[in-house]
């Protein structure tokens, strides 16, 4: 052994070894630390799934089928539909049986009840609703087309559905159409019925149908159980269709109700004007021809009740009466103005003077233009032209019988007081 060596014990050699380590360790990490990188994960996402691929594709012709119809996305989706559900984000036009919709990492696997059955023309419409893992949802609704044997015809039923009481379109409306007649053709209980829903816009439209005539009904589907129920706003209309047309029908949607509608107040608008008030909506359309209305009293004679009018009519009587009493105006003016031109004309200024203050003030001219949408919308109310004149301060008692409501039922009316304040207390307003 040299006189340079040194012996190193055991336990010191193995200090040196762990020492060597954590160094190499440490520097493994800082040098992984100030090597520039991208952020983890790379830039949000913002933009939902899109529709790839479609088994059967599109406008494809093939056999009837029990499988699977399946849709695939760009991109990882959500189990979770921003609205509803998997189920209801995906329709089948027609449909024949319960629809099923099984979730997969990138695709939407659809089944319905009984199959795909023969000589039809399907239109599967995959709804805005589904996501993806960063909630963000699709841009557009997606639809494809795809045979099992019929022709597909280029036609199209569309319309708008609109609320009866408001006149707003109504979005997510489900819209079905069936053959007018059409009994259980294959003995199974699934009779084809072609669906639709709408849009933002209350728009529906069917595409690609089978000639023959059609019974369509719109409802609100409350309880996602794509059936129209009583509690349900409901409309229903009926059109036909060829090969090749493209026709248009708007469906208005109401409430069933079978209570007779009930007067509950009279306001005096004038001397010779009553409004009623009733507890349900009336329809503007239908002529009031069978209601009946009567005043008594038990000390003056009550006058009669000459006219029965819907809100809309009335409005336009009055606008009709201001219309001619504005033109008398600018007749009476123009007269004026000339009548003063010739006095001073004459040298008669003080004349002129005193026949332009005889000017007629000129009432405001009400705005013209596009009619108000909500005239024609059901109102509570109908509007009674008396004979003679109210007595101020005498009560009456008002019977109306005859009145039919917005949904048909007749029979409505009833009792009630009427009473006018005194002249102080006429009004020109409608309630």
């Amino acid at each position: 052994m040299s006189a340079n060596s040194t012996i190193v014990s055991p336990g010191r050699l193995r200090g040196m070894a762990i020492l060597v380590v954590h160094t190499v360790m440490l520097t493994v990490v800082l040098s992984a630390c100030a090597r520039p990188s991208n952020p983890p994960g790379g830039p949000r996402d913002r933009t939902g799934p899109q529709v790839v691929e479609t088994v059967p594709d599109t406008f494809a012709v093939v056999e009837p089928f029990d499988d699977a119809i399946r849709i695939a996305f760009d991109e990882r989706i959500s189990e979770q539909a921003t609205t509803g559900t998997l189920e209801s984000a995906v329709q089948i036009s027609p449909e024949s049986g319960e629809i099923q919709v099984r979730h997969g990492a990138r695709a939407l696997e659809v089944r319905m009840e009984g199959g795909f059955k023969a000589d039809l023309v399907y239109r599967v419409t995959v709804l805005p609703v589904v996501r993806d893992l960063f909630q963000n949802a699709m841009a557009d609704p997606f639809e494809f087309v795809f045979s099992t044997g019929a022709a597909m015809t280029p036609n199209a039923l569309a319309g708008t559905i609109l609320d009866r009481i408001t006149g707003r379109p109504v979005e997510g409306a489900r819209v079905t159409a069936r053959m007018a007649g059409l009994e259980d053709p294959d003995g199974d209980g699934g009779i084809p019925t072609h669906v639709a829903i709408t849009d933002t816009a209350g728009v529906y439209a069917f595409r690609y149908m089978p000639s023959g005539a059609y019974v369509l009904t719109a409802f609100v589907d409350q309880n996602r159980n794509r059936e129209a129920d009583d509690f349900e706003r409901i409309g229903v209309g009926s059109q036909s269709m060829g090969p090749s047309d493209t026709v248009f029908t708007d469906l208005s949607l109401l409430v069933s109700d079978t209570s007779a509608a009930v007067v509950v107040g009279a306001d005096v608008v004038d001397s010779l004007t009553l409004a009623l008030r009733f507890d349900d909506f009336l329809d503007p359309e239908t002529p009031p021809t069978g209601v009946t209305a009567s005043l008594a009293s038990d000390s003056v004679d009550a006058p009669e009740v000459l006219e029965v009018l819907h809100q809309r009519v009335y409005l336009e009587r009055i606008e009709a009466r201001e219309d001619s009493l504005q033109a008398l105006d600018s007749i009476q003016a123009e007269r004026l103005l000339r009548e003063a031109d010739d006095l001073r004309s004459q040298g008669d200024s003080l004349g002129a003077a005193e026949l332009e203050a005889e000017l007629p003030l000129r009432r405001s001219s009400r705005a013209r233009g596009r009619p108000d949408p909500g005239r024609n919308l059901p109102k509570q109310a109908l509007y009674l032209l008396l004979g003679d004149t109210l007595v101020a301060d005498e009560p009456y008692e008002l019977t109306v019988g005859g009145v039919t409501n917005i949904n048909g039922v007749g029979a409505g009316g009833g009792t009630v007081e009427v009473l006018r304040a005194g002249p102080e207390a006429d009004s020109t307003s409608v309630p």
